[in-house]
Order: structure tokens, then sequence, then C-alpha cells
């Protein structure tokens, strides 16, 4: 099952959980939409998944998996004036360069990434832009007479200002650490973090259940909180005892992403959505793309990198 998880959360916009009681309901087939994950940050390139939505009652297999990629569109990214065009690259031809730039900005295994005979990964890149601070970026697909667009930028860098450590509450857990972060927020309204974490040699991952913060509460303060340790993306089971903690001896290093208010938004309908788990009594939730004609997302990161070793 780990090569399902190349999917990301962006499947969940497409499948949902069917009740145990068999019942035969005939549904009309819906229409089918482009899902789009795409991320630029300063000095990496552009990286964008293009894939269909599925059946919402459809088997899934690696087979459905491999056909719901999209190919042959036409991607491009404007900056600054000028226009460059993405081409579609499977996963056979990545260099590790680029399957380390897709892991940390996707937050998947490099292991994941490795070609396989069962399954091909297919990205549209380019070589030819770099991500740079401060910058904005319009992305274009148009594919068998659909156009899909979205504007993102790369804000500018908004670092922590410390990071440490405090003891497991219970003693008896005494080789545990709880990663506290200080940080101080601009006096200025709508700034937003992603974060993911790595311990070890273990790949970033982002954080479970919320990834993403805003200053709606917090502008222009300064404010000491935990944070999480990131999962890996797909995880079904939790260890409820060591869930969001590091121990004795780790090396953690925290990617701290800067990203503008759409980016935000998406991650955090998403997040909510998946943390409801489609409860009838929870609130309604609608994740809020910022694709304009498909479904996802089309973000910036700015990036800072902070480690502690946990003596």
């Amino acid at each position: 099952m780990n090569k399902l998880q190349f999917f990301f959360a962006l499947l969940n916009l497409a499948l949902l959980s069917s009740c145990e009681e068999d019942i035969t309901i005939d549904l009309p087939k819906g229409e089918e939409k482009l899902v789009v994950e795409g991320h630029i940050e300063q000095g990496a390139p552009p990286i964008v998944i293009l894939t269909r939505t599925v059946p919402v009652f459809s088997s899934i297999s690696l087979e459905s998996l491999q056909e719901s990629f999209v190919h042959n569109a036409e991607v491009t990214v404007s900056a600054d004036g000028k226009t460059y065009t993405l081409n579609e690259v499977p996963s056979v031809a990545f260099s590790e360069d680029f399957k380390q730039a897709l892991s940390v900005q996707f937050g998947v295994n490099p292991a994941l990434l490795q070609a396989s005979g069962n399954f091909i990964f297919y990205v549209y890149t380019t070589d030819e832009l770099v991500g740079e601070v401060g910058k904005g970026y319009r992305l274009q697909i148009n594919y068998e007479g659909r156009t899909l667009s979205a504007v993102t930028t790369i804000p500018q860098l908004n670092p922590i200002d410390s990071v440490w450590t405090v003891p497991h509450p219970d003693p008896a857990q005494d080789s545990l650490r709880t990663l506290y972060y200080r940080y101080a927020d601009p006096d200025t309204i709508g700034n937003s973090i992603r974060y993911f974490t790595k311990r070890n040699n273990e790949p970033f991952y982002p954080g479970l259940f919320a990834s993403v913060f805003n200053d709606e509460l917090v502008n222009g303060s300064t404010i000491d909180y935990p944070l999480d340790r990131g999962e890996p993306k797909g995880q079904t089971e939790i260890n409820e005892d060591l869930y969001s903690y590091f121990g004795k001896g780790d090396t953690v290093t925290i990617r701290w992403a800067a990203i503008d208010l759409p980016h935000y938004r998406f991650w955090s309908s998403l997040e909510a959505e998946q943390n409801s788990n489609g409860s009838p009594i929870g609130s309604p939730n609608i994740t809020r793309s910022n694709i304009n004609g498909g479904l996802g997302v089309w973000g910036g990161y700015g990036v800072t990198y902070h480690t502690i070793i946990i003596r």
C-alpha cells in the first residue's frame, strides 16, 4: 500500500468511504475534474502533479491510480513577464536531486519515488525556472479544451526565533521530549506558515492533524508553542504514547515555510475535512482550492530550516 501514498492528500477530494450495509443505488456519473498539486519554493524548480478525479465508489488499485495521471497536458508557469513550459517527466528519469526536492515539497519518503515496474509516477517540471522570494507565479494548464489557472507568491522569509524541548509530563517517559518554538509574528495581518519536521535520517513530514498556522489571533505577537512531530501521509494508525514527541539523542530539523493566504486556506480546509473523517455531526467543510477550473492547489513556499540536537 505504500505506493498509494504517491497521491498524497489530494485524492481525499475524490474518495469517500461507504457504509457497511449493502445498499444498491443508481448514481449518475459525476463530471471528471482535473486535480493539481503544485509547488514552487526559492532555489527550486516548479513541480506540478496532475491527475483526474476518481469515481467515489470505484475500486482502487495501482492500475486505477496509474490511469489517473494526466499525460500530454500543456503546463506553463509565468513570472517576470516570461513564460516557461513544464515538461512531463516519469519517475524513471528522476535525478537524485529532483527526488530530494520532490520529497521535501510534498512530504513523502524518497524511497517511494524509486522507479517500479508496477507503478510509474509522473510530474510536470522545468529546470529553466527556480523560485525567488517575493515573486509571483502564474500557473496555466490546457488539456482537451479545458483551461486551469492559479497564481501564488513566494512570501518573504519568516523564520522561527528559537527552538527547545521540555520533558514528557510523565516522569516514566523520561526519554521523550516535546519540541517548542518561539515565533515573533510581523505586525502585518495574513502571515501564514506550513511546517514539516525531520527526525535524524527520516524524510520531512508535515504535521499530521494541522500543518498550517495563521496569525489571525496572534498578529504582531511573540508566541511560545509546542510543535508536533510530522508524520507520513497516508498513515492510518497512531501510537498515542509516542505521537508528537521526539526522543533523547534525536537530531530534529524543522522546515518552516511561509505561504500566502490562498495556499494556507487550501491546507487548513483540507486538514479540517480529513480530521472530521466524514462525521455526520461535524460541521460541513469544503476544501478551498485556489485552482480556477479544477481542484487542488498551486502554492509557493518561502522556506527556512532550524535544527536542534536533543541532549
